[in-house]
């Protein structure tokens, strides 16, 4: 019996990785989307429409948010269970988290380039990995949290004489958990 409620727990920590390797892989590929998207309307508006720079770069941006919200909500942290992913919370909290990787890529230029004076280049490698690593977390944990996998585990039961405690989902289709449970008393 304990070998094979092992085997179960190992099984769901290996879809676990899985499964987060594959959220990681959806944030990253919506994010590139949303960049490559954002670098094609600037340049047309900004070359071949002969729109001004900044107000380019403001459209280009605004449009490539989008682009990303909507992909992060509904693709990489998509709450199928609540049906309900575009919400104006989870729009604010993106918009926070945005400003926010903005502000921390800034603090890495600051740092990297203007107080120990090394050539900009040398900031590349910070802001390709830290910055996206800072938003997969905010944006899984706090922008969509529930949506994400990150449900809290609470004890279904109350332990007994060398039965281990169960653990459910804290939101979400509690039943198919306890079910899962109870087979494994059953065994």
């Amino acid at each position: 019996m304990i070998e094979l409620a092992r085997s179960a727990a190992g099984t769901q920590r290996g879809s676990g990785t899985a499964a987060l390797v594959g959220q990681i892989w959806r944030f990253a590929t919506v994010g590139v989307l949303a960049t490559a998207a954002h670098l094609t309307i600037y340049s047309v508006l900004s070359e071949l429409l002969v729109v001004e720079p900044l107000a380019a770069n403001a459209i280009a941006f605004a449009l490539a948010f989008g682009i990303s919200f909507t992909g992060q909500a509904g693709w990489t942290f998509r709450d199928d269970a609540g049906g309900r992913w575009l919400t104006s919370a989870r729009l604010t909290r993106f918009l926070a988290a945005s400003i926010a990787g903005f502000a921390f890529n800034t603090s890495i230029v600051f740092v990297i380039v203007t107080w120990l004076d090394y050539p900009s280049i040398y900031a590349l490698p910070f802001m390709a990995t830290l910055v996206p690593a800072a938003l997969f977390l905010l944006n899984k944990y706090w922008v969509f949290g529930s949506a994400s996998g990150a449900d809290k585990l609470v004890p279904t039961g109350q332990p007994e004489n060398g039965k281990p405690v169960h653990f459910a989902a804290l939101q979400g289709d509690t039943s198919r958990s306890k079910e899962k449970a109870n087979a494994l008393d059953r065994i």
